[in-house]
């Protein structure tokens, strides 16, 4: 500031401030509250810069009628009000008028701050008859804006409005407030006005003509009818789009170009106009709200959209940190102070356009296509805001595209992010393109593989229902694929002996546990076929896939192969401890009867094994579980059997108990000792009854034993009965 000259200015009895004093005060004081970057936001923002001021007096406005508009700011001498405590008969009294510092800015301005200003405007009238002109204040966000002149009958007459008062209150209804005021045909006169609140103190003051002010009016409402049916139209665009495609992005923009749109008819006035006229407490705290509001879902919407999480943690990171912001931001506007909030907001727009700026460019030299479209809409933006701050630096005369930049710019920008959403579109379809054309050659391999193998391949849902399979099927149990699909897996399994029927039912088991646990599972199991008289052993392995949202369980079944190093096993010894379960004695008698196929044939293999299981059985049943023949033929009957069994399992004197299994293998015989850690039980009368119980009375169980003796040519009790002895003679038939 140039203060040169002031002290001659003043009285010497005055020991008041000077008028440049005061305003050097006001600045201070604003400076202290903001800070040095809220100054240099305002510049942007704001949009004009702080006044710099010269000695002498205010230039009066010369009226002559040749034009219809004519801006203020260079005809004003400023008066700072502090403690805002003086009213118009001491802001226009004799002794204030040294005190008004003269402008030499076309638009005034100071910034937020809570201090008062009254305004001094000289006008001398040429225009040779009585008329009444229009005088606009062209910032919608003053509180408190209030005209004083003195009509032709020297009477004082005030006005009153601001954003603190109810919009029907204004005079116009107009989104800016403007104020008719009679000029006289010709003579001077003088105006006053005064502007308070917590609020920025910028000047934008136009004199009108009706005429004028009229054509302005009607280009403006053209302009801004193109911007806002911009804005509709990508907002309806971008919806429809969503609803067809269901891509999480578009809604993302569809909020943010809403929010957007809501700042922008809170900052021109339309929002107080058309959306809540009645209620000036929430129009004064509603921009900075609604800015951080737009921030906010501008930072969710371009982490979703450039994926972030994908392309540069430190993107991330700043874009989620940005959005945090935002939040707080529209918070701390309903709690906290306003001018806190206001300058708060204004900052955090200008961080968030250039974190987004440098997200996109992050993004778009890491590869992602897209990012360009995107890049280059946040350009426009920016751009928008320079020119029109560089407009108001009268750095660029005051034309079309300087007046509107803000909204030609914004309205760049919702179009290219349309477009850079229609072409990661694009780029999805054309990848999703790729893949299926991946997949289908996959598939030509993989059909070629499944029905080139000789085992069967096949598909089940999720109720063990066949989908599909291969010709295999046809090899190994005589059934075509498409007598197949449509079949449950456990039709296939052969039941047709007593023993059968029981390897079924622990089947069954096994497979209940492999839904519940969705773990892979392997068994062997012997499956029936369509035509030959016997039975075909197969081992099976199934494994839960998740295919297009539905659960299918891919399957293999191969014949039972011999192991190669079979006919060289000498000497086979192994011993086992299993727990109490039934699933155990299955599984343990294939793995203890494998290397018998040296010796007997797979029938006679299949028969040792039952023979073994079913001993095994009852050491588990009557012996660790100390299960009497009664309760074992009631549960049958009622169906419990199971149940009954994992019940007693649980039963903490019976749940440590263990089956121990010794066997030895070579060329004359196989020997096989099954102890459990029950009672015993009188195994000379059992041994010499045999099955004679059973078979009188029909029973699914209690054939254990007579089976055995029927099979091994040794079967013997010890210890009490705690301990089963069955030999098998291998060599030359004995």
């Amino acid at each position: 500031m140039n203060h040169a000259g002031y002290g001659m200015n003043r009285p010497a009895q005055d020991n008041r401030p000077s008028p440049a004093e005061r305003i050097d005060r006001a600045a201070a004081q604003d400076s202290r509250t903001r800070g040095v970057i809220a100054r240099a936001l305002f510049l942007l923002v704001a949009l004009s810069p702080l006044p710099s001021w010269s000695a002498g007096p205010g230039t009066p406005l010369v009226l002559t009628g040749e034009k219809g508009r004519y801006p203020l700011g260079r005809h004003m001498a400023i008066l700072a009000d502090e403690p805002g405590a003086l009213t118009i008969a001491e802001a226009s009294s004799p002794a204030m008028a040294s005190r008004y510092v003269p402008s030499d800015l076309d638009v005034p301005s100071f910034g937020f701050n809570s201090t008062g200003y009254w305004v001094r405007v000289d006008l001398e009238s040429r225009l040779g008859r009585p008329a009444e002109w229009l005088l606009e204040l062209d910032y919608p966000h003053m509180d408190i804006f209030e005209v004083y002149y003195t009509d032709g009958e020297g009477k004082r007459t005030a006005k009153r409005s601001g954003d603190a008062r109810p919009f029907r209150e204004r005079e116009l209804d107009y989104r800016n407030f403007v104020f008719t005021v009679p000029v006289a045909a010709g003579g001077k006169s003088t105006l006053y006005l005064h502007f308070a609140g917590s609020c920025s103190k910028q000047f934008p003051v136009i004199l009108w003509s009706p005429g004028a002010f009229a054509e302005k009016v009607m280009e403006e409402k053209f302009v801004l009818g193109i911007y806002y049916g911009i804005i509709l139209v990508m907002i309806a665009y971008n919806l429809i789009i969503f609803l067809f495609i269901r891509d999480r992005s578009y809604l993302l923009y569809v909020v943010y170009i809403c929010s957007y749109g809501l700042v922008q008819l809170a900052y021109n006035g339309m929002a107080y106009r058309y959306l809540w006229p009645s209620l000036p407490a929430w129009h004064t705290i509603s921009l900075p709200f609604l800015i951080g509001m737009a921030i906010f879902w501008m930072s969710i919407f371009s982490r979703s959209f450039l994926h972030a999480r994908d392309y540069s943690r430190v993107v991330n990171v700043s874009l989620l940190s940005i959005t945090g912001i935002g939040l707080s931001i529209m918070i701390f506007s309903v709690f906290g102070d306003y001018l806190v909030a206001i300058t708060g907001s204004m900052v955090l727009m200008i961080a968030a356009s250039f974190v987004i700026l440098f997200s996109a460019l992050t993004c778009m030299r890491r590869g992602y296509r897209p990012a360009r479209f995107f890049l280059t809409a946040w350009i426009m933006f920016l751009a928008g805001m320079l020119l029109i701050a560089l407009n108001k630096l009268n750095i660029l005369p005051a034309m079309f595209l300087t007046e509107y930049a803000i909204q030609v710019g914004s309205a760049l920008e919702v179009t290219l992010i349309s477009v850079a959403l229609a072409d990661r579109i694009n780029m999805a379809n054309q990848e999703k393109k790729d893949a299926q054309a991946a997949t289908i050659q996959a598939q030509e391999k993989y059909r070629l593989l499944v029905e080139g193998s000789d085992d069967i391949i096949f598909s089940l849902d999720d109720r063990l229902n066949l989908i599909t399979t291969n010709r295999a099927i046809m090899e190994h149990l005589k059934i075509s694929p498409q007598d197949a699909a449509g079949m449950n897996l456990m039709d296939l399994i052969y039941d047709a002996t007593p023993d059968a029927a029981v390897s079924k039912r622990i089947l069954r088991m096994k497979l209940d546990e492999f839904a519940a646990t969705r773990e892979p599972l392997g068994f062997r199991a012997m499956f029936t076929s369509s035509i030959a008289s016997e039975p075909r052993e197969l081992d099976v392995r199934l494994q839960y896939l998740h295919n297009e949202g539905r659960n299918e369980i891919l399957g293999k079944a191969a014949g039972v192969e011999e192991d190669a190093l079979t006919q060289s096993i000498e000497r086979e010894s192994q011993e086992y401890r299993i727990g109490n379960y039934i699933m155990s004695a299955e599984e343990v008698t294939h793995r203890i009867t494998r290397s018998l196929r040296k010796h007997l044939s797979a029938k006679q293999t299949n028969m040792v094994r039952i023979a073994l299981r079913e001993i095994i059985i009852n050491a588990i049943e009557h012996g660790n579980l100390d299960i009497s023949f009664d309760e074992k033929t009631d549960a049958i009957m009622s169906d419990t059997y199971f149940e009954f069994i994992a019940r007693r399992r649980q039963d903490p004197k019976y749940r440590d108990r263990r089956v121990r299994i010794r066997y030895s293998i070579n060329d004359s015989r196989a020997a096989y000792i099954i102890s459990d850690e029950g009672g015993g039980f009188d195994h000379s009368r059992v041994l010499g009854d045999a099955s004679s119980r059973a078979n009188r009375e029909l029973l699914a169980h209690g054939r254990g034993i007579a089976m055995a003796q029927s099979i091994f040519d040794v079967v013997f009790y010890a210890k009490k009965g705690t301990e089963a002895v069955l030999v098998k003679h291998l060599a030359d038939g004995n």
